[in-house]
């Protein structure tokens, strides 16, 4: 759990502020070219639709069909002042269903799109609607009205047009969301978030004029933002440890220039590890020493090299600068000593764990494991100018650790 992860927001935050920005311009715009515009979070979300499809996204598929619904009742049914009975309904059951559903699509896990539970999700949106369809038409729009006004009224301040009882399900579903956010560190967490302050404003200042339609395209915008983001990491990041991969690494080997140095690092003894608790723990292990290593300090860039080995890159550094950074990861590792889960707290249970993962069956109430790794460092100069003779050298000085008996840093 880290802070970090809120950083995932930056771009959503940054793409609001322009949004905002834009709502003096886009109310000077002619009608003509004002209804051209008002298109586009059409086009985006359908954009959005299709990487869905592509991705397997179903919680971000579902929330770009809550924002066309949303937006087309917008258009549709609320251009018209929130004193007329159907239009005060419609607001207000907005203003609860958005919140609502993407709290919920927060909470559920991701399990793709292209299967039962993925069309499941998505009839969400479907069933909302026909729920509020029944109740426009089935009760007096003027009595709900009423209701809705006594109970839940709009524009509690000036300006500011979202009821108290909306207000709080955004405020809830906000707090839930960046606490999920920084739990569990994911770029669908923060695309949701994201989606649920864009549907804020726009509810919240709803009287503004052309604000559904930046702040829907914005919404959908971020929502593609996003898709791309997560297809990187699909593709570069290590689903265990959540670093950087081989992949990555040897994309960023091709651009290095100039003075750098690469670390390699392998963790001690892991098959034991391995043979002794389990496979399980031994990827318990690796994303404890992933992110003892992701805390590197300096500028130095983590990476997964493959199985118990990591890498460090060092751009702009020499190995003197880089030595007490690497010694400061070694002997935080050496003087940790990680718990085991308790057996009952695992997801499994015991013989199905054993028959998927191959662990050994053991007590291991109050147990923990001591690990330390072994480094070898080489920086770049006259013998080693390309980055894969760095890489070589450091492998094995790597090599040369193993050999003066491990938990200890060799440079070439």
């Amino acid at each position: 759990m880290s802070l970090s992860a809120l950083r995932r927001l930056i771009i959503p935050i940054l793409l609001l502020l322009t949004a905002i920005l834009l709502l003096d311009v886009v109310a000077e715009l002619r009608s003509d070219y004002l209804q051209f515009f008002s298109w586009l979070p059409y086009v985006t979300l359908c954009a959005v639709f299709v990487l869905c499809l592509y991705y397997n996204q179903a919680r971000l598929f579902t929330a770009a069909l809550a924002l066309l619904v949303s937006y087309y009742l917008i258009r549709t049914e609320l251009q018209v002042a929130l004193t007329v009975p159907h239009a005060v309904l419609i607001y207000s059951m907005l203003s609860i269903a958005l919140p609502v559903t993407l709290l919920l699509l927060m909470l559920l896990p991701a399990r793709g799109l292209r299967n039962l539970y993925g069309a499941l999700l998505a009839a969400i949106v479907p069933l909302q609607l026909a729920v509020g369809l029944w109740l426009i038409y089935y009760f007096s729009a003027t009595t709900t009205a009423l209701f809705i006004n006594t109970y839940m009224p709009v524009k509690p301040v000036s300006g500011y047009v979202l009821s108290i009882t909306g207000s709080a399900c955004f405020c809830i579903a906000f707090l839930a969301g960046v606490v999920l956010l920084i739990k569990r560190n994911s770029e669908d967490m923060a695309a949701l978030l994201a989606v649920l302050l864009f549907c804020f404003v726009t509810l919240a200042f709803f009287k503004q004029m052309g604000i559904s339609t930046i702040m829907f395209s914005a919404a959908g915008i971020s929502l593609i933002i996003s898709l791309l983001r997560n297809s990187y990491d699909m593709v570069y990041r290590d689903d265990l440890t959540g670093l950087l991969g081989r992949r990555a690494l040897n994309e960023r080997l091709k651009g290095l220039a100039g003075n750098y140095v690469i670390a390699m690092m392998d963790v001690d003894h892991f098959k034991k590890i391995n043979d002794i608790y389990g496979h399980d723990i031994g990827d318990e292990v690796l994303n404890m020493v992933g992110k003892h290593i992701a805390a590197v300090q300096g500028g130095g860039t983590a990476y997964r090299y493959g199985g118990e080995e990591f890498c460090i890159v060092f751009a702009g550094k020499n190995i003197q600068q880089c030595k007490p950074l690497l010694e400061e990861i070694r002997l935080k590792l050496s003087n940790y000593n990680m718990a085991l889960r308790d057996n009952k707290q695992r997801q499994l249970p015991k013989i199905k764990a054993e028959q998927r993962r191959g662990r050994r069956a053991s007590n291991r109430d109050g147990e923990t494991v001591s690990v330390t790794i072994s480094i070898g460092v080489a920086e770049q100069d006259k013998l080693h100018n390309r980055s894969e003779d760095v890489l070589k050298a450091a492998d094995s000085a790597l090599y040369k650790a193993k050999k003066n008996g491990r938990n200890c840093l060799v440079c070439y």
